[in-house]
């Protein structure tokens, strides 16, 4: 065989065997084709940075989406297209949920999560549910200047909802002001201020920091 075509066939054994595989080897965090009502359902939405430079940047996209699947919860979850209106997405968020409620999946068993970007849109699904059992957990996502325009009518929002950022975030802050706005008897609020240095990346990462209290308050009845 030729010398030329040797190296050449070598040369892409090589780019093969180098090219990223991280996508194949990721489980599906699609909707579910068979909806178990018995489950427990989380919906994440992930923030500004993974919708425009991607899951395997800075901001651990996938791991964090492992970090609650391995502790019992379905994950549904997926790449918003670019620059998405997070009006519009809440729409189709709030849409998801509704499919498995009517799939027989009691509100309780339901969590709507949502980082920066992600938690506008966490309030958004809320906003439009309006039904007190579904749980959210907003992480540094009230708040934001940026996004002002996205947030919904707060006095709409019901259900049971934990709020957590980082006390370093110059970003997004606490979101006391969103729950006041709210009928008190179609909402529970518990809200957690984090030290950290991390600021808004805090979340960047399945960090214990935030994933244990979060997983704590959705094991201890937070969406019950």
């Amino acid at each position: 065989m030729n010398r030329t075509i040797i190296a050449a066939l070598f040369s892409f054994a090589l780019l093969v065997m180098s090219a990223p595989t991280s996508h194949a080897a990721e489980p599906s965090y699609g909707m579910p084709s068979t909806v178990n009502p018995s489950a427990s359902y989380i919906f994440f939405h992930h923030n500004y940075y993974v919708e425009t430079k991607g899951p395997d940047g800075d901001c651990k996209y996938y791991d964090i989406l492992k970090a609650f699947s391995d502790k019992g919860f379905v994950v549904i979850s997926e790449i918003r297209p670019k620059n998405v209106s997070v009006i519009e997405y809440g729409k189709k968020a709030a849409a998801d949920v509704r499919k498995l409620l009517a799939a027989g999946v009691p509100a309780g068993n339901i969590t709507v999560a949502g980082h920066s970007k992600g938690g506008v849109i966490a309030l958004q699904v809320a906003a439009q549910l309006e039904n007190p059992k579904v749980s959210y957990v907003i992480m540094a996502g009230c708040g934001i200047k940026a996004l002002e325009k996205g947030y919904p009518d707060f006095a709409k929002l019901k259900g049971n909802f934990l709020s957590l950022y980082a006390t370093s975030d110059k970003v997004a802050g606490s979101c006391s002001a969103a729950f006041s706005q709210a009928k008190p008897d179609g909402l529970s609020a518990k809200e957690v201020a984090l030290e950290s240095s991390a600021g808004h990346q805090l979340f960047f990462k399945p960090v214990d920091l935030w994933v244990e209290p979060a997983i704590a308050w959705l094991k201890g009845g937070g969406n019950d």
